[in-house]
């Protein structure tokens, strides 16, 4: 995968609510993998995946893009079987024929899916298949690298304060991103009717409402940022808990399961607040 790669010197970090593809706004989400690159050092605890969001579009077309690969792989292990049996039976010459016809027929079967996968694409999507990689957590430094420039701008200045020394590559493409922001005219703000802060109940109900683990985080965080009463805060935190605790909680019994959800706690992208919460949560449960 090419692209632009971003260090961030911290588990926790913030992540733009737009599909890293596409540029739109998100209603679903891809689990992004870890996936080792050459000379780069990944710690035994990083994250084995962690969520972005994305829009179902480009979900669709990365689907497409993967599930060409997946099939063409499986068909030419039946194609080898199958020249194996045929080498067998009917000789050397068969096989060869056998296998050299299946692997041109599932080039072909690749390009084709491919070039679906690329026609379902829309005019600003990054790559048909996913546009974000992650590197995986080296012990200092989490590590991606991003297909769209323009996202991995986003990703860059929304988590500046982690990222104190940017490479020569992002440093020109944030360069090059506001040069091209101050380039445009920023039209005359209408005057607009400041609505009240919202109330704790406001920010239980959009947490129930956010589409994904991503958007739901940034809620929390949001609604902690924006709340200063203790017993408001809390409120949040219980109901943030309970959620994101949820898949898990029918395993907190067993010690070992709860070990296992701190692991996957300290080592996710979960604001810190929320992360303590949880964890402490998880350290009083019976069992």
């Amino acid at each position: 995968m090419s692209g632009v790669i971003v260090e961030v010197t911290s588990r926790r970090f913030a992540i733009p609510l737009e599909c890293p593809c596409c540029g739109a706004a998100p209603d679903g989400e891809l689990t992004i993998a870890v996936t080792p690159a050459a000379g780069r050092t990944v710690a035994t605890d990083t994250a084995r995946g962690l969520e972005f969001p994305y829009c179902r579009r480009c979900i669709e077309h990365v689907v497409a893009w993967e599930s060409a690969g997946m099939t063409s792989a499986g068909a030419m292990v039946l194609v080898i079987v199958a020249a194996i049996v045929v080498g067998i039976t009917l000789g050397l010459v068969y096989a060869l024929a056998l296998a050299v016809a299946g692997a041109i027929a599932a080039w072909v079967f690749l390009q084709r899916k491919k070039a679906r996968a690329k026609a379902a694409c829309g005019a600003s999507c990054a790559a048909p298949q996913r546009a974000v990689g992650y590197l995986g957590w080296s012990g200092t430094e989490s590590a991606f690298v991003f297909e769209s420039h323009a996202y991995a701008a986003r990703f860059a200045e929304q988590n500046a304060e982690r990222i104190p020394n940017p490479s020569p590559q992002l440093r020109r493409l944030l360069d090059g991103h506001r040069a091209a922001r101050l380039a445009v005219p920023t039209p005359a703000a209408a005057h607009v009717t400041v609505p009240p802060p919202a109330t704790v109940d406001d920010w239980l109900g959009r947490l129930a409402a956010a589409a994904g683990v991503v958007a739901r985080r940034s809620t929390v965080q949001r609604a902690l940022d924006a709340l200063h009463e203790p017993a408001d805060r809390e409120r949040i935190l219980a109901r943030a808990v309970e959620l994101e605790l949820a898949p898990v909680q029918h395993k907190l019994h067993d010690p070992d399961a709860r070990k296992r959800a701190i692991a996957e706690l300290t080592a996710d992208n979960v604001p810190e607040e929320l992360y303590a919460a949880a964890v402490r949560e998880l350290e009083r449960a019976p069992g």
